[in-house]
């Protein structure tokens, strides 16, 4: 048994030493406080200080609370960085955004949508760890609509979601939903690319009747058969490891580069300096990396997509919405060719190749224009105005 020593009395003249206990520390800091500034003279005071700072008790000045508003600061100045380059790059096409948010119960999530042109709606969904920014370069040609821009979950200014195996699909369906009845669309016409695509096709397989009509722009990610998964995206499928690739800070060069590798050098060339600032500094935002690592384990392995990603013979035969594919020959997911078969099984859907790889558009933002101009024109949704 260990017998506490006594503490040794003081001297005369000298202080007491009194034990301190974090709670003692906090409510002794907080008197200080109530009483007005005072000099820091004494050890219990310092102590007090130091202890109500670790526990949280320090008020406007506290570790935690000072670190909290600088995290704000960061995450607003990224915010308004990111802003910034989206008004100069649209503003290129003499195209002025209308920004708005929607508050999805089902879904769980906060979407930014943005609006540009007039005419009827047509909504627009983009691929994985791309923002609404990626359509501006095509909107100088695919005219006469109201193009209603979503950011995905983890992308652009949109909120997080925790993505898990084998729940993508019904949260896809529950956000879908979700989308358009705060749209206000009962049902509506469609651009997807990559990501958006898959999200397009899946609803359209699960929900008849709400998409009206369906561009596919790019392979649709991993929903038909013989789709791969190549770097860099097989990188982000890895758990810790993707995140970790996400928010590594990448100058404008490094990044180009990367897109090259998931669209194509020539797209990427062609992407102008604002479109690639936009892209890689959302990369930064809080929740847009463990979004985008998440999702990306939860519908692809390393090398293949998980089974329950892909679309079965059944589901593609449920798709009723008249859909046009418009898939650039050198795609390096899944070349049109391979994809034939599967388009076959979906009725009545057309496949139009087109020079270029995953994001054609940006190849030739005219010709996929005229494709999906002509396409959503047969289907009862024309432009406002021809096209010049």
């Amino acid at each position: 048994m260990i017998t506490p020593r006594p503490r040794p009395r003081p001297k005369a003249g000298q202080e007491a030493v009194v034990p301190i206990t974090a709670t003692a520390a906090t409510e002794h800091c907080m008197e200080i406080r109530q009483r007005g500034p005072v000099p820091l003279t004494g050890a219990v005071t310092r102590i007090a200080l130091w202890l109500a700072g670790l526990h949280g008790a320090s008020g406007p000045h506290g570790p935690a609370t000072v670190a909290a508003r600088e995290k704000g600061k960061k995450s607003m100045n990224l915010d308004r960085r990111i802003r910034e380059a989206e008004t100069r790059l649209f503003a290129r096409g003499g195209l002025q955004p209308q920004e708005s948010f929607l508050d999805l119960a089902a879904a769980r999530v906060r979407l930014r949508v943005l609006a540009v042109g007039a005419g009827p709606p047509l909504v627009m969904l983009h691929g994985v760890s791309l923002a609404a920014a990626v359509w501006a370069p095509w909107l100088a040609d695919l005219t006469g609509y109201r193009a209603l821009l979503v950011e995905l979950p983890g992308h652009g200014l949109s909120g997080p979601v925790a993505y898990r195996p084998g729940a993508v699909r019904d949260h896809t369906v529950r956000l879908m939903d979700d989308l358009f009845e705060a749209l206000e669309l009962s049902t509506a016409p469609v651009v997807g690319h990559s990501l958006g695509g898959m999200f397009a096709l899946w609803y359209a397989a699960a929900r008849p009747g709400r998409i009206a009509s369906l561009v596919a722009i790019g392979d649709p990610a991993v929903a038909l058969p013989g789709a791969t998964v190549r770097m860099p995206l097989s990188l982000l499928t890895v758990p810790v490891l993707g995140g970790a690739v996400l928010r590594t800070p990448m100058p404008r060069p490094v990044y180009r580069g990367l897109l090259g590798q998931g669209l194509s050098p020539a797209a990427a060339a062609a992407a102008p300096d604002d479109l690639l600032d936009v892209l890689r500094l959302a990369g930064h935002r809080n929740g847009n990396a463990r979004t985008v690592a998440s999702l990306m384990h939860a519908i692809d392995g390393f090398r293949r997509p998980r089974p329950d990603s892909v679309m079965t013979d059944g589901e593609l035969g449920r798709i009723t919405v008249p859909t046009m594919f418009c898939w650039g020959t050198e795609d390096p997911f899944l070349t049109p060719a391979r994809a034939r078969a599967s388009i076959a099984k979906i009725p009545g859907a057309a496949l139009h190749e087109v020079p270029g790889g995953h994001g054609p558009w940006l190849e030739d933002s005219a010709g996929c224009a005229k494709l999906a101009a002509d396409h959503f024109t047969a289907t009862g949704f024309a432009p406002a105005c021809s096209p010049p």
